[in-house]
């Protein structure tokens, strides 16, 4: 029996309740991912246990690379799996690997991109200077939401910490480590929020680092805005299916023309009430 990997893609939406061990809530992705294979005739329905994945996401996160491994008698076809999951979720690409390959334990670098949409007077240097404070190996439990279930150590090393200006106010932040915190991406961005807002100041990141008791955690940003980019691996290549990348891209375009189209509605809302104002 041979023991694949597969790349899904799935979108940013709040439909699902995020991608977890959660099997008995038929809204989570990694639950319809399950009944895909199983439908498609790839695992044994007794033997769940043994789907492996990289990485958690909450509700409204979406992801490029989120890695999932089975081990299957037949090799698996995308367009197969995808024929028994939404369009908002795709099966990508497919690579054969070890018989000890976990997903989540041989992750060497993961990466994630947050799109932030802010005010005239972002403070931009300051979002860079607070990003660049973070970078390296430091105790990241007060950019996490506690996780009883899955105690683990907090120290994480953050190899890239980005902040990309795509114009009209708009930014992505892109952040890589190994491995990740619950929500520590969403609070560091949180935290990028409340220091642009004033709540508090540079001095304050240093206290959120080097303190286990602080005064107030960051909140967290919304998820839906957060994307899983790239989960990589050593020696690992997948094998991308032009027919799923394609479907996948329509449905992308389609959300962007509905979302093209919302945009549209709330600037002619929003130029109407000022015209009433003035």
């Amino acid at each position: 029996m041979q023991k694949y990997a597969i790349c899904l893609g799935y979108l940013p939406i709040l439909n699902y309740s995020g991608f977890s061990d959660q099997l008995h809530d038929p809204q989570n992705i990694f639950t319809l991912v399950i009944s895909a294979l199983k439908n498609a005739r790839l695992i044994d329905p007794t033997l769940t246990s043994k789907i492996r994945f990289a990485s958690r996401t909450d509700r409204g996160v979406g992801a490029l690379s989120q890695i999932i491994s089975l081990n299957s008698k037949q090799v698996p076809i995308l367009t197969e799996i995808n024929s028994y999951l939404p369009e908002s979720i795709r099966a990508l690409g497919i690579a054969s690997v070890s018989s000890d390959f976990q997903p989540r334990r041989d992750a060497i670098l993961r990466t994630y991109s947050y799109f932030l949409t802010t005010s005239k007077d972002f403070d931009y240097p300051l979002a860079r200077k607070t990003l660049a404070m973070l970078m390296g190996k430091h105790d990241f439990r007060n950019f996490a939401k506690q996780d009883n279930k899955k105690e683990k150590g907090t120290f994480k090393t953050i190899e890239v910490a980005e902040i990309l200006p795509l114009g009209n106010c708009t930014y992505q932040i892109r952040i890589s480590s190994k491995s990740f915190l619950w929500q520590m991406v969403r609070r560091i961005i949180g935290h990028l929020i409340e220091l642009n807002n004033g709540r508090c100041d540079s001095e304050y990141t240093n206290h959120l680092l080097a303190s286990k008791i602080v005064k107030f955690k960051p909140n967290a940003a919304p998820s839906e805005n957060l994307v899983l980019e790239s989960v990589h691996y050593k020696d690992v290549q997948f094998q991308y299916d032009q027919k799923s990348l394609l479907t996948f891209q329509n449905t992308l375009t389609e959300q962007l023309m509905t979302f093209k189209a919302k945009t549209a509605l709330f600037n002619f809302i929003t130029t109407h009430v000022q015209e009433k104002m003035s």
